[in-house]
């Protein structure tokens, strides 16, 4: 008896068997998985290109008037320049932005330290309060709030945070920061008294380029839509966790948790 016929009733009742349903179900659920991976992938550089395309077709029409001779006017051209300026940092944030996700998607090591959340929210705030001087941003809840972590990384979430909520509500809006100790975690929420996010963009708010306000289209110069996708990633990364919670005409209020200890 040859190889093939001693193994063909054991490969028989393999094909036939349950165990051929598992190992289908298995190979379709890794192959959807794929399939998914790679039209996030797909999307994600359509959109980084449509965001880095805005600007350069930007400066390309204000280089182009100036070949034309359109810039006699020594002002004028000074507004070019200036508005040309604008342009180089917008590709310049977006591109610092999108290499921070690269390196959070790549997993690599945070410069972890004992930091204090309280004291970078403080911080956070009152730079916020000289910018946005138009509206009350106040910080209550813990004296002290410790955790092991990257520092600049933890307040680079709190700003984004903050950033958001001043930028997607009315002038005048208050926005308040609660920094409070639970069990092993650090809870930091960011509330605004806005207007809302409606129900069917909630699920979509960290996604990277996701803009719940039509208003604030890629070439109105808004924000990148990253800001968002950047603290889910930074919040990952430490181990924590992040959600949003929102009432259409009461306002929206994001929550943080931070993991007191690294190894926990």
């Amino acid at each position: 008896m040859n190889w093939r016929s001693r193994w063909r009733p054991a490969l028989v009742a393999l094909v036939a068997g349950p165990r051929a349903a598992v190992l289908s179900a298995r190979l379709q659920k890794a192959y959807d998985a794929q399939q998914r991976a790679q039209d996030r992938l797909r999307s994600f550089v359509a959109d980084a290109s449509h965001e880095l395309r805005t600007p350069l077709t930007t400066m390309h029409g204000w280089i182009d008037l100036y070949v034309q001779g359109g810039l006699r006017d020594r002002d004028e051209l000074d507004h070019a320049m200036a508005r040309m300026q604008a342009e180089v940092g917008r590709m310049r944030l977006l591109v610092d932005e999108l290499a921070l996700l690269a390196r959070l998607d790549a997993a690599q090591p945070l410069n972890r330290a004992p930091v204090d959340v309280v004291t970078l929210a403080r911080e956070v705030v009152d730079d916020a309060r000289i910018v946005s001087g138009d509206r009350k941003i106040t910080l209550d809840g813990a004296a002290e709030a410790v955790v092991d972590g990257d520092g600049p990384r933890i307040q680079q979430v709190l700003r984004n945070l903050v950033g958001n909520a001043v930028q997607h509500t009315r002038p005048g809006t208050p926005v308040t920061v609660t920094v409070s100790s639970r069990d092993r975690d650090v809870l930091v929420a960011v509330r605004d008294e806005g207007d809302g996010i409606a129900p069917e963009h909630l699920p979509h708010v960290f996604e990277r380029f996701y803009r719940a306000d039509p208003s604030r289209s890629r070439d109105g110069g808004g924000s990148s839509g990253l800001g968002l996708a950047i603290v889910e990633g930074i919040v990952t990364a430490h181990g924590g966790t992040v959600d949003v919670t929102s009432t259409p005409g009461q306002g929206t209020t994001v929550r943080v948790t931070f993991p007191v200890d690294s190894s926990a």
